[in-house]
């Protein structure tokens, strides 16, 4: 049987890989901006080191943002899978616990996101050192991202045939609910993954095409140039 605790430590595994490459890419942020700070590419602005540690902030906060958000919908998910105790006071416990992540870490994400593609938007000329600092933080969710949609997806189709004919596909268990909690844990970690790289889509390598950007306010497009008059017709020449 697919009980709840199953659920929580099955759809739990999402949360934990994310807080794991999250506390892992932090203890490389130093190397990262000693070794970008002192590349032998141009800085004429002298903003480089600044913006490796914006998005390499960006990155990690984003994966505890991500990690936070996973828990919360783990442990609302469990509630629908049998189990065998009151699960309510270990659901509110890791809703809050999911919560404080989101809130936490998702605020000083905004922050450093805007102020990171605020310093790369300065750059002017053919040496554009912050820029390639933001796509490569780009690459790298895009990476990340992708690798957890595909392999969400996978798992997930498995589990709709698992739903579908537990006899046949019922490795996990027979319980349609347990399998149901797991399969919709599933689906938020592949929609949360497709958000993240849309949001990502205009930074650099994505997947998803660059949104189109919106025109401010006010803004009224320039008249089209009128086109060019025919030239009078001559008279043919004997």
């Amino acid at each position: 049987m697919v009980t709840g605790q199953l659920v929580n430590a099955a759809g739990g595994v999402a949360a934990g890989v994310a807080l794991a490459l999250a506390l892992f890419s932090g203890l490389f942020i130093l190397l990262v901006v000693l070794i970008v700070a002192n590349r032998a590419e141009p800085d004429p602005r002298g903003m480089r080191p600044y913006t490796v540690y914006l998005f390499g902030m960006s990155f990690v906060t984003l994966q505890l943002t991500f990690a936070g958000s996973v828990l919360i919908m783990t442990a609302l998910f469990s509630l629908i899978a049998p189990h065998y105790s009151p699960m309510g006071n270990a659901v509110a416990r890791e809703v809050l616990i999911g919560g404080l992540f989101v809130v936490i870490a998702g605020s000083v994400w905004v922050l450093h996101m805007r102020r990171g593609i605020d310093t790369a938007g300065g750059d002017a000329g053919p040496a554009q050192p912050n820029t390639r600092v933001m796509n490569s933080y780009a690459g790298i969710v895009a990476f990340v991202y992708l690798l957890e949609l595909i392999l969400s997806f996978g798992i997930a189709v498995y589990l709709l045939f698992a739903l579908i004919a537990p006899g046949v596909f019922g490795s996990l268990g027979s319980s349609r609910s347990g399998t149901l909690a797991l399969l919709l844990d599933l689906t938020y970690i592949m929609v949360a993954s497709a958000i993240v790289l849309m949001i990502h889509a205009n930074l650099g390598p994505s997947v998803f095409p660059p949104r189109p950007r919106a025109e401010p306010m006010g803004a009224t497009s320039a008249p089209a140039a009128p086109a060019a008059q025919a030239a009078p017709p001559t008279a043919p020449t004997a």
